[in-house]
This record gives C-alpha cells, sequence and structure tokens, in this order.
C-alpha cells in the first residue's frame, strides 16, 4: 500500500495536537513550492493553530467557557489539519518525501487499506434543548472512519450542504432557523475520502 499522512494517533493531546500542527504549518512553508495549491489552505491553518495556542493559554486558567472554546478551537485545528492531509496525499502520490515535506507522518507501508467507507445507517436527529434552535445528529459509528462529514441544508433550498466534521460519529449543530425544516445525512471519511452518504433525513427545528 502506498503510503498516506497520517494524523488521528498523533493529536491525542494538546501538547501533541500543537506540536504536530506547528510542524505541518512550518514545513509546508518551507515547501510551499512543492503545494501550489494550498495557498488558502496553509493560510486557514495559521489561523486555526494562532486561535488554538491562545485558547490553550486562556484555558490555563481552568475558566469553563474558556475550556469548552479551546475545545472547540481544538477540533477546528483537527479539521484543518484532515482536509490539508487529503490534499497532500493527493499531491504524494504515496511518496513519503512528500508528505514529510508537508510536516505529516507517512503510514507505513504494512498497513493494510480499508478501501471504500460503507454506507452509513440509522442516521438519528434529535431536537437538542427545545427551543435552542440546535440539533444533535447521531450515527451508527464505523471504526476505520478518521471523521464523520454530516452535512444540512434546508429543505427546498437547492442550497449546497452544509458539512460539519467530527471526530466522532456524533455532532450538535446549532444556529438553525426556527419552523424551518432541514434535511441531513453523513458520510464516514476514511483511508479513501469518497463520500458514502447515509439516507437523507428531515427534521423541523421546533
Amino acid at each position: 500500500m502506498m503510503a498516506k499522512p497520517t494524523l488521528s494517533s498523533k493529536i491525542g493531546t494538546a501538547a501533541k495536537l500543537l506540536t504536530y500542527a506547528e510542524n505541518v504549518l512550518k514545513k509546508s512553508i518551507e515547501n510551499a513550492v512543492l503545494f501550489p495549491q494550498a495557498e488558502s489552505t496553509i493560510a486557514e491553518l495559521e489561523a486555526a493553530l494562532e486561535a488554538y495556542r491562545n485558547g490553550l493559554v486562556e484555558a490555563a486558567y481552568r475558566d469553563m467557557r474558556q475550556i469548552v472554546i479551546k475545545n472547540q478551537q481544538a477540533e477546528t485545528l483537527k479539521q484543518v489539519l484532515y482536509r490539508y492531509a487529503l490534499y497532500v496525499e493527493m499531491v504524494a502520490n504515496g511518496d513519503p518525501n512528500i508528505i514529510l515535506a508537508a510536516g505529516y507522518i507517512p503510514s507505513k507501508s504494512s498497513t493494510v487499506s480499508i478501501g471504500f467507507s460503507p454506507k452509513p445507517h440509522n442516521l438519528r436527529v434529535e431536537i437538542y434543548q427545545g427551543g435552542n434552535n440546535a440539533v444533535q445528529l447521531r450515527v451508527n459509528s464505523w471504526r476505520p472512519a478518521r471523521y464523520c462529514q454530516f452535512e444540512y441544508r434546508k429543505v427546498g433550498s437547492g442550497s449546497e450542504w452544509t458539512k460539519v466534521l467530527s471526530t466522532k460519529s456524533k455532532t450538535v449543530i446549532q444556529d438553525l432557523e426556527h419552523l424551518q425544516e432541514y434535511e441531513f445525512r453523513v458520510t464516514y471519511l476514511g483511508a479513501d475520502p469518497t463520500p458514502n452518504y447515509s439516507d437523507t433525513v428531515r427534521c423541523y427545528i421546533v
């Protein structure tokens, strides 16, 4: 199997996430010529990293709100790292040298490919604390998934789906419009990032 950028096992703690993201940013800037279409993503990574670094400082005082904000910033940073890893994987085409040039650690050649992600089943939409204009989405977990990509939009709007990445098989979506009907779907993102969507589920926001 060709080498791919690894991520999940390297960012389990705050210190590891910070160090890993800093290395990816540093290497990507040094080797920007290898990644000509990543300029906006690298800028996004730099902003997410700075926000997370500041969040760690604020959360050190044990203020519960700041801890929640820090955790949200960590999730945002992980999502940027993951999206960028997909681009690096495409550019590298299995070359570990290119992966290292972007600051990621290449997977070992002995890793077994999982292949195409299965269709997620049993997507549930639950009103999250009534009157809060939020829903909680849950789906059956799939162990090899790096992320679950939840998506939503207003029914009949014809608009693009809004994507929300989660490292877990559940997420909360907030700031929805009261008494509007939304539709939701989800796909696993594994070694093969090709989406394979669940059935669509609809729900009125009350």
